[in-house]
């Protein structure tokens, strides 16, 4: 299925070391959706993973499958930077619609995707995300009706303002769709004139909340992200913060030290930018730490005494992010 002309959707998508197997479903599945070609970011794969995107590429078509080979592995935030430059240039395409390598859509997630927008007044200021159905923040936010952003003083959405102030700002709904402020890469449908105004994805982020630095830039040039829970996608690889029931992701050993420091600097850096109140912020960092990652975890990392040393790395490698995210 192909879209009108006046509909044209660029697909772009980062993918990294031995991934293509799942590259291929998204691929497959996004053809099907009715896009009409998709920007792959090599993000310096291995000689065999190259092979296989030449295979895909014979597969859909030069013209349909662009290839951007990046010579390392630059991270979400280099490899997203790349992809979306590309789709800049393609004049000819309407939207741009941002997938993780592993995010499968289902046949109707575009259509569905412009429908509603057309709903809204088929207005380019308007920026619409499909619903992965694995994200628990997406989930919360139709069960609980709440914006999801980066409130400011907040620390990891923790706010101790909201024993006063009110709680949570409740999310604009219209059409069925709910009110983001910001959105991840996966599932994020935008006119591809947004890519004239405003930045590409920070590069020096590397990993992780890169896409929510570049996404919020929407609303603040005045637009809307609009949550769409009809448009939906489906995570085929699990993700590193599934096992939060365990222990929590920052402390687990098996969580690549990268990704938890990356996680915390980055998080920061971004809340930073939007702080009114630096003490506020502050307390709620100390809070957080000490509620949702210290005292659940506290029994775990006492009685696995053989673990003592990974956890006291551990420790440091996060205070060492948090001193990156505050200098």
């Amino acid at each position: 299925m192909l879209l009108p002309q006046q509909d044209r959707t660029c697909v772009v998508t980062v993918t990294y070391g031995e991934r293509t197997h799942l590259l291929a479903e998204v691929l497959r599945a996004a053809f099907r959706c009715g896009a009409t070609c998709a920007v792959v970011v090599d993000n310096g794969t291995p000689r065999s993973a190259q092979e296989a995107l030449a295979s895909l590429r014979d597969e859909f078509g030069a013209d349909a499958l662009h290839v951007v080979r990046l010579a390392e592995n630059e991270g979400s935030a280099g490899g997203f930077h790349a992809g979306l430059a590309h789709a800049a240039r393609l004049h000819d395409m309407r939207f741009v619609w941002v997938l993780d390598d592993d995010n499968v859509p289902e046949e109707n997630a575009l259509s569905v995707l412009l429908d509603r927008w057309k709903r809204l007044g088929a207005d380019e200021r308007n920026a619409m995300m499909s619903f992965r159905v694995d994200k628990r923040q997406y989930r919360k936010v139709l069960d609980r009706k709440t914006l999801h952003w980066v409130e400011p003083d907040a620390f990891f959405d923790f706010n101790l303002a909201h024993l006063w102030n009110g709680g949570k700002r409740k999310a604009a709904i219209r059409e069925g769709c709910f009110e983001l402020g910001v959105a991840a890469y996966g599932g994020f449908w935008f006119a591809r004139s947004w890519l004239d105004r405003i930045a590409l994805p920070p590069q020096h982020y590397h990993l992780y909340f890169d896409d929510y630095a570049f996404s919020r830039q929407i609303p603040a040039a005045g637009g809307h992200i609009w949550l769409c829970p009809d448009s939906r996608l489906h995570d085929i690889d699990e993700s590193w913060r599934a096992n939060r029931k365990a222990i929590h992701p920052w402390l687990d050993p098996k969580t690549e030290e990268r990704r938890v420091f990356c996680t915390i600097r980055n998080r920061l850096w971004l809340e930073r930018s939007l702080a009114t109140s630096p003490s506020l912020h502050r307390l709620n960092m100390a809070l957080y730490l000490l509620v949702k990652v210290i005292a659940p975890n506290l029994g775990t990392v006492l009685t696995r005494t053989r673990s003592a040393p990974a956890f006291l790395r551990r420790f440091r490698l996060i205070w060492r992010a948090f001193r990156a995210g505050l200098s």
